[in-house]
């Protein structure tokens, strides 16, 4: 049973998002692919936000309360759903980290204004300390008008000065949906939900090439990663679950 919903949500979430780098193998451009300044990006930047520093908060609380709304209720039931959830994200988030310092790829907006001469060459960009980065990233963006790169994607870039590979959104995005999904489907709760939760994970992913964070192959892995540590976490509550039933 579980197998086949693990299929099912691998299918959902890492299928959409493999059509990016099929879409880069044959020179599809995502960045620069937005007019950064219309509405379009703006709404790739807020769903970047909803797996951001404060937004991921609202985001988990939200979908715990709709995957345990009228689950039976039974002694240490909230402890373990969570302890579940936050090795899950926990793990993505080590794994994430670990890599980028092991891949140290830079990111596709680093290399747009290394090529429009507004910032050192990636390689001298990288070799500073991160502190260094956001002044380089300031000068380099401070002239440049609101139409080329608006203000609120600058201050973006600037909190992001580490390495691409992998994304650490995208990763968030798909563990979560990976761990909800999975949860949503052992329940048999509408397929509507379950649905607009992995649209919404695949946008998350799709904001970070549009943005000029990440190139296809990040979000890519990132989606693998994210699912596999989620369908996992859940597995892990589903079998506390069912053991708790049989005893």
């Amino acid at each position: 049973m579980t197998s086949r919903l693990f299929f099912t949500v691998l299918a959902l979430l890492v299928l959409p998002v493999a059509i990016a780098s099929l879409g880069y193998q044959s020179q599809w451009h995502w960045f620069p692919l937005l007019e950064l300044d219309e509405a379009p990006a703006l709404f790739a930047y807020s769903m970047t936000l909803t797996v951001g520093k404060f937004g991921i908060a609202f985001t988990l609380c939200a979908l715990s309360a709709l995957a345990l709304f009228r689950w039976r209720r039974r002694p240490g039931q909230l402890a373990v759903f969570f302890l579940c959830l936050m090795a899950a994200l926990g793990s993505a988030f080590v794994t994430k980290t670990v890599a980028k310092q092991y891949f140290k790829e830079p990111r596709p907006y680093v290399l747009w204004l290394a090529d429009k001469g507004r910032l050192a060459e990636s390689e001298r960009f990288y070799a500073q300390i991160p502190v260094i980065r956001e002044r380089w990233l300031a000068d380099g963006l401070s002239d440049m008008s609101e139409q080329q790169v608006p203000g609120w994607l600058k201050l973006h870039w600037q909190d992001e000065v580490s390495y691409s590979f992998p994304s650490g959104h995208s990763i968030a995005a798909m563990t979560i949906a990976g761990f909800y999904c999975l949860l949503l489907l052992y329940r048999r709760r509408s397929p509507w939900l379950t649905g607009t939760l992995a649209v919404w994970a695949v946008a998350v992913c799709y904001s970070r090439l549009l943005l000029g964070l990440h190139w296809p192959v990040d979000i890519l892995a990132s989606s693998v990663l994210g699912v596999m540590f989620g369908v996992l976490g859940a597995w892990a509550f589903i079998w506390w679950d069912q053991r708790e039933l049989t005893d």
